[in-house]
């Protein structure tokens, strides 16, 4: 839930005014801090904290739009939770329902994780059906000593079991590695498009007119050239 979960409104029509009470959103927070501490030290007034909140806080439709956002978060949160306890009371209705809308129903539902990463144990949300793992470090260790265990790839093990260092670059081959999974990746994404939208009407192993076309849309295009006239 947001910070100003009470103030989001259940979506009606007319309902286009952002409510008074609902909080404006400042930036530079480290400054506007550093203002405060001076005002009250006596060192700066209170009209100066003033114009600094007008200055430098967001505009009014970027605050409408926040709280059109958070509306709209709060309102898929509550339509999740009532998802879930309807699958509670009866899973074979729902399911069955869900069936026959199209969609599917999360796996972790009626499913359990095996294990977590870390030590802490799965903990079933009784709202909404996710698990949240608890915190529980394998070692208790100061923050600055934590940081100097991750320059010698001593921390995170079942996460980095080749003690490899956090904080360092990476390497060429990892370069060179993540790329071709990148570009691996888009092609698998850009097959799958042209496969949904039947190749944008140029089909797609049997073109309906023409010679199939296995180009992407919109790239690699033969632009005309220019043609010369000569006056006589």
């Amino acid at each position: 839930m947001t910070k100003n979960s009470k103030y989001i409104l259940p979506i009606k029509k007319g309902l286009t005014k952002v409510p008074d009470s609902f909080e404006w959103k400042l930036v530079n927070l480290h400054a506007y801090e550093e203002l405060k501490q001076k005002v009250a030290k006596g060192e700066k007034t209170l009209l100066d904290l003033k114009e600094f909140e007008s200055k430098y806080r967001e505009s009014v439709d970027e605050r409408e739009l926040r709280w059109r956002r958070e509306h709209y978060i709060r309102e898929v949160q509550l339509n999740h939770i009532k998802n879930y306890q309807h699958f509670k009371d009866n899973p074979k209705e729902f399911m069955k329902k869900m069936a026959d809308m199209g969609k599917k129903v999360s796996q972790w539902w009626f499913k359990r994780p095996k294990k977590g990463l870390g030590r802490g144990k799965l903990i079933r949300g009784r709202l909404d059906g996710s698990f949240i793992q608890e915190y529980k470090p394998n070692k208790s260790m100061r923050m600055k000593d934590w940081l100097s265990a991750a320059e010698k790839g001593q921390v995170m093990g079942h996460l980095n079991p080749n003690g490899v260092p956090l904080n360092r670059k990476p390497t060429d081959e990892e370069i060179e590695f993540s790329e071709k999974n990148k570009n691996a990746r888009k092609q698998k994404v850009y097959d799958y498009l042209l496969k949904i939208t039947d190749n944008f009407g140029r089909g797609w192993k049997l073109p309906k007119w023409g010679k199939l076309k296995t180009t992407e849309p919109g790239h690699h295009m033969v632009s005309k050239e220019e043609k010369s006239y000569t006056i006589k």
